[in-house]
């Protein structure tokens, strides 16, 4: 640890501000803001627009971090790789590259070390939390991974929230992040392209909305029957389905974009033709899109998956009956642990 300022811990604005503080010119804030989010140094000596008196200046007060990559997977099946990085503290995160056949590239990331909602179903929670991630070790999920991308000629387009943590209760760090990483002076990844996944944090979904951001929303819903969510949600207790149903409601008039809803299939839990029907209930009047994602087991759980003819007839009941726009993830899809869409029920594991 260090007391020098962690520069991806700032915005453009904050660099900016920065170097008129040490005697630069306000515009160096501009260029060190681009080597530092489209051009991703990874050392200030690089910055070679800044005479070398400058960068030794600003090497006094400040730094460049990194994460410390401690263990790579690649998927034999897709070529879906997952990364375990180390923090500053010691700490470990998942971040998941998914790449899919039309060559784009989708990074799952985390938010916080942990997590404190605590779903009953998910790993993570199982492990507790620790802290929120800072601004710097979220986007250096994504430096970390699009610095390999470009060398093999490609890049990242799309983010998803979907890692370790609910995203929602580390909003000030996360819409920072989001803020420096579609900035046209950085990495600009469109807000459009950038997916938040929340488990129902009601007043900071309503947050999202005073700040007018043109992201994709996914909720973990995994059950439309209060009862039952708040069994494996304990957060539904706090914001139940109607409070959630109503500010996702006004989300939705606003932004006018999609909702997804994801749904982990429980064997003997979420499975019946009431829950299917709670479901399709509680979806039909948004814009929406289903995903089904039968369990796969955790550690010191009593959850188990379905089985294929439940898994099925779950699906079939809500697309061709109450014609829900639903997808099912049938197979695996890939050949390791902690894939996006399962890190929320699988974690990661120091």
């Amino acid at each position: 640890m260090t007391d020098k300022i962690n520069l991806l811990n700032l915005n453009q604005k904050e660099l900016e501000d920065l170097v008129i503080s040490l005697g630069m010119k306000k515009f160096y804030g501009k260029q060190i803001f681009n080597w530092l989010h489209k051009k991703i140094v990874r050392d200030l000596n690089e910055i070679t627009n800044l005479s070398l008196k400058d960068r030794e200046l600003l090497g006094e007060k400040a730094y460049i971090p990194f994460l410390n990559l401690l263990r790579q997977q690649v998927s034999k099946i897709d070529k879906t790789e997952k990364f375990l990085f180390g923090l500053e503290d010691g700490h470990t995160i998942e971040t998941v590259l998914l790449r899919h056949k039309d060559k784009r590239n989708t990074l799952c990331i985390s938010s916080q070390v942990g997590c404190p909602v605590k779903c009953a179903f998910c790993a993570t929670g199982q492990d507790g939390f620790i802290r929120n991630l800072d601004v710097n070790e979220i986007i250096n999920q994504v430096y970390t991974v699009e610095r390999r991308l470009v060398k093999q000629g490609s890049n990242i387009n799309n983010i998803v929230f979907m890692g370790m943590g609910e995203p929602l209760l580390n909003l000030d760090n996360v819409l920072k992040a989001l803020d420096i990483l579609s900035n046209e002076n950085g990495i600009n990844i469109s807000k459009r392209k950038i997916t938040i996944s929340t488990s129902g944090i009601v007043p900071n979904i309503e947050k999202i909305l005073l700040e007018k951001l043109p992201i994709e929303l996914a909720v973990s819903l995994h059950s439309a029957i209060n009862e039952k969510r708040d069994v494996i949600i304990p957060i539904n207790r706090a914001y139940p389905l109607e409070d959630l149903y109503a500010v996702l409601q006004e989300y939705q008039r606003q932004t006018k974009r999609r909702i997804t809803f994801e749904y982990i299939l429980i064997n003997n839990f979420n499975v019946s033709d009431t829950d299917a029907n709670a479901l399709a209930d509680f979806v039909h009047d948004f814009d929406h899109v289903v995903n089904l994602i039968p369990f796969n087991p955790v550690a010191n759980t009593e959850f188990e998956r379905p089985s294929d003819k439940k898994i099925d007839k779950f699906y079939t009941f809500l697309k061709d009956v109450r014609k829900v726009n639903v997808t099912l993830r049938r197979e695996k899809g890939t050949d390791i642990d902690g894939a996006c869409g399962q890190l929320r029920q699988k974690g990661a594991k120091k």
